[in-house]
């Protein structure tokens, strides 16, 4: 295909056009369609020749990694780490991480994904990442999880709204206005959602959004308030938006996920470390820039502030 002719092909295999025209036979025999419209001894790749071609490109590229991944298994903590996190994860956390890792092993590489939870499980099972990083539990009995920190959900409202109020010390306020929620069912936002009914909080909801990282970002846009994990929380601009606890608190834990049945790796170790003390290091900046005293939701319906 990329020659245009079998001769053409055959000086650069440095095999004699014969050896190429048998083989192309072969292939074509094999497959049972042609690979190449013949035109005036031009060879002009068929369609499914194109197809097939994309593909291959992506077999060599996964033997490329497979030999990669066995030089990394022979270096040990260098080499090839492939991990997905969740996009608020991915937003900062991750970084931290890495910046981290590349100063004490400055030869690693590494593929990155933003995904959500059960698209890394379904990754980790197909041994197409090392690692996971995410906020709720593996549904499958094949990953495991190790707890490495943890945080809650915050109320995350914009500072525009907060004229007038020097604290937000009630909610009923807030019931009137806009908010951000997940279009997911998940059991961090059925435990939220139980918290809040308990409370009487009436949500108006205006925006469904798939990440918390656009929950955020809508907020400090001032078009909405959100509940947002920690994580998120610390990644929001404090001049634009608030960040308030929450008691009684929901909790969020931090974990690195990886298939069961993986086998351990020096290199991850070593990530899953730095991860712990990023993650620690980025929630002890958050609660030392928090102003705000945590809004107590037990005493039912909330005072009207307004």
């Amino acid at each position: 295909m990329l020659s245009g002719s079998v001769s053409g092909a055959a000086r650069m295999l440095h095999v004699s056009q014969p050896v190429v025209s048998r083989v192309l036979r072969h292939a074509e025999a094999t497959l049972g369609f042609a690979l190449f419209e013949r035109t005036g001894g031009r060879l002009s790749p068929a369609p499914e020749a194109e197809a097939l071609l994309v593909q291959v490109k992506r077999a060599y590229a996964e033997i490329e990694r497979i030999d990669t991944l066995a030089a990394n298994l022979r270096r040990g903590a260098s080499g090839l780490l492939r991990v997905a996190a969740t996009p608020s994860l991915a937003s900062q956390l991750l970084p931290d991480t890495l910046c981290a890792l590349g100063a004490k092993h400055p030869d690693v590489q590494c593929d990155l994904w933003a995904i959500h939870t059960r698209d890394i499980e379904e990754h980790l099972l197909a041994l197409e990442i090392d690692a996971g990083i995410a906020l709720e539990p593996p549904a499958h009995v094949a990953i495991s999880a190790s707890v490495l920190c943890e945080s809650e959900v915050m109320l995350a409202v914009p500072c525009a709204w907060l004229e007038g109020r020097r604290v937000v010390d009630d909610f009923g306020w807030l019931q009137s206005r806009p908010c951000v929620t997940l279009s997911d069912a998940t059991p961090l936002g059925e435990a939220l959602a139980t918290l809040l009914d308990a409370a009487g909080w009436r949500v108006r909801e205006a925006f469904r959004v798939q990440t918390y990282v656009l929950a955020g970002a809508l907020v400090e846009k001032g078009l909405a308030y959100a509940f947002v994990d920690g994580f998120t929380a610390a990644t929001l601009d404090p001049a634009r938006v608030s960040r308030v606890r929450l008691t009684p608190t929901v909790p969020v834990q931090l974990r690195l996920m990886r298939a069961a049945n993986a086998a351990p790796s020096v290199l991850l170790g070593s990530f899953g470390h730095m991860l712990g003390i990023a993650a620690t290091k980025q929630l002890e900046q958050l609660a030392a820039s928090m102003k705000q005293a945590p809004l107590d939701l037990r005493g039912g319906a909330g005072r009207q502030g307004d």
